[in-house]
């Protein structure tokens, strides 16, 4: 009897063991059809996402290549798909302009072109939004696993491989620090070891994910503080205050000294984090307080404990947001039919057009401009406008024929948003496998008075629009302050899109 009693014992501790693995492996086989791409692979979108939710509750290394492995298929359609619609959208344009010079009028086989072309826009760029969003659910899975070996597999696999995209990392050290407490050392020993740029950033972000719990792995991140590459040196001291380390105050007092623009802020937004006291970029306050308050402070139990302030600017502000500060400025101006609206501004006499009041803002701003500085104009209704191919130096000349070009601006037709905001991501060359921390273009300032609408005139998800953003800004080292002019719009997508990007809000 006991003979007996033991077998059925170990009986169900095999099949307690087998049949998990075995429903693992049917789940992972069945991931792995789901996401092979065209054209061995028949699966619609609705059959990925399927295959996809049917991982919830596993967790492993196997797991961890197969989700990677669908990441990446899912990245190249989502660039396939993202080329053919910026075919569409250029051959439309250019039918568009010929159009125009013509008295809205082409040729009979032209007409007929730009109609097939213009009915192409919406479900093309329907196809984008629905890989871009099955994209962010692979990094999203990525993000949540949490075993020892899964972390392992995607520290030794992930982190290290030069040819994959800084995205899929990104998703990657999500995973990494939520399990930071199994692989700590691990992480720690990775981020001293690694050279590489993009390993860096990773590794960084995933220890400021892991928060205080990683603390006692943060020499590694003191040490980069010290990086000759700026964007590791500024997510160092990220990362570190999120660990709340004392001892990266006054390592972080001196990489302020030597650095400028938007890193200079959000450095000084990182002490200030740390160290509760609000000097934003003000070296010589910080200096003096730390020389005045340091033994008391790291005594003090009160490390990172604080909140960022607001960057104080001077006269060289654009609808009252500091533009001083930024080395280079891409303006996106709203010009739709509904900017003939009318709007009166703090400071100014009497009602004017939105589209009056935000031309002469702009001139103004421009004059403000230091000749160092880049900029450049993008102007938008139903499609995007650049006034210049290229970031402009802003010398007393470019700035001249600049505000010259924006007082012959028009308003008229609807509100792009969402291809305007690529279009300005695209002027610094931004592309799939770009290195998005080495971004020409550091400052975004968007304007606009209406809800957002597509090419074809119909209304916009904010949602994916704000998608779109996070996947050309991932590391958020373009700043995008939002300006909204008048009451009849989206205040909370706005609001947003600027919080998520480190800007200002404003709503005149």
């Amino acid at each position: 009897m006991a003979a007996k009693r033991l077998a059925q014992i170990l009986c169900a501790l095999f099949l307690f063991a087998f049949l998990p693995a075995q429903d693992e492996a049917r789940t992972l086989a069945a991931l792995d059809k789901a996401f092979t791409p065209p054209p061995k692979g028949k699966a619609t979108l609705d059959e990925k996402t399927a295959a996809l939710a049917a991982t919830a509750g596993l967790d492993s290394a196997k797991l961890a290549a197969a989700l990677l492995d669908a990441w990446l298929a899912v990245a190249a359609q989502l660039a396939e798909a993202d080329g053919e619609r910026e075919a569409v959208a250029k051959d439309y344009s250019a039918l568009e302009a010929e159009s125009e010079a013509n008295g809205r009028t082409l040729p009979m086989d032209k007409h007929k072109r730009f109609g097939e072309l213009k009915q192409q826009l919406g479900p093309l760029r329907t196809r984008c939004d629905d890989l871009q969003a099955l994209l962010t659910k692979v990094g999203s899975r990525i993000g949540e696993l949490r075993r020892r070996d899964s972390a392992l597999w995607l520290l030794q696999r992930a982190v290290g491989n030069k040819k994959l995209p800084l995205p899929a990392k990104l998703a990657a050290a999500k995973a990494l620090g939520g399990a930071a407490a199994e692989i700590g050392e691990e992480l720690a020993a990775a981020l001293t070891r690694t050279r590489e740029t993009d390993d860096q950033v990773v590794l960084l972000d995933a220890l400021g994910q892991a928060g205080r719990a990683a603390q006692a792995w943060a020499s590694p991140a003191l040490a980069l503080l010290a990086s000759k590459e700026e964007v590791v040196a500024e997510r160092a001291a990220l990362a570190l205050s999120k660990l709340a380390v004392a001892d990266a105050v006054q390592p972080m007092i001196q990489l302020l000294a030597r650095i400028d623009g938007q890193t200079r802020i959000r450095v000084g937004g990182a002490l200030e984090v740390l160290t509760g006291q609000q000097f934003g970029t003000n070296l010589a306050s910080w200096q003096a307080w730390w020389q005045a308050e340091s033994a008391g402070f790291v005594a003090s139990g009160k490390v990172g404990t604080g909140t960022r302030s607001k960057p104080k600017g001077s006269d060289k502000y654009y609808f009252g947001i500091p533009q001083d500060q930024s080395h280079s400025i891409l303006y996106v101006i709203d010009c739709s039919g509904s900017m003939q609206a009318k709007v009166k501004l703090p400071g100014t006499e009497g009602e004017t057009t939105r589209i009056e009041a935000s031309k002469a803002e702009l001139v103004r701003a421009l004059e403000k401009l230091k000749p160092e500085q880049k900029f450049a104009i993008l102007w938008y209704n139903h499609e995007p406008h650049f006034w210049e191919p290229k970031l402009q130096l802003a010398t007393k000349e470019t700035v001249a024929r600049a505000q010259a070009f924006v007082k012959t601006l028009k308003s008229e037709s609807s509100t792009n948003i969402y291809e305007s905001l690529e279009r300005g991501f695209g002027l610094v060359g931004r592309g799939a496998r770009d290195r998005y921390y080495g971004m020409q273009l550091d400052t975004i300032f968007l304007m606009t008075d209406g809800s957002p609408t597509r090419n074809d005139g119909q209304l916009d998800s904010t949602d994916k629009i704000l998608a779109g953003v996070r996947a050309w800004n991932p590391l958020q080292r373009v700043t995008i302050h939002c300006i909204a002019m008048g009451k009849d719009l989206n205040e909370q997508f706005l609001r947003q899109l600027a919080e998520e990007n480190g800007g200002e809000f404003k709503q005149f």
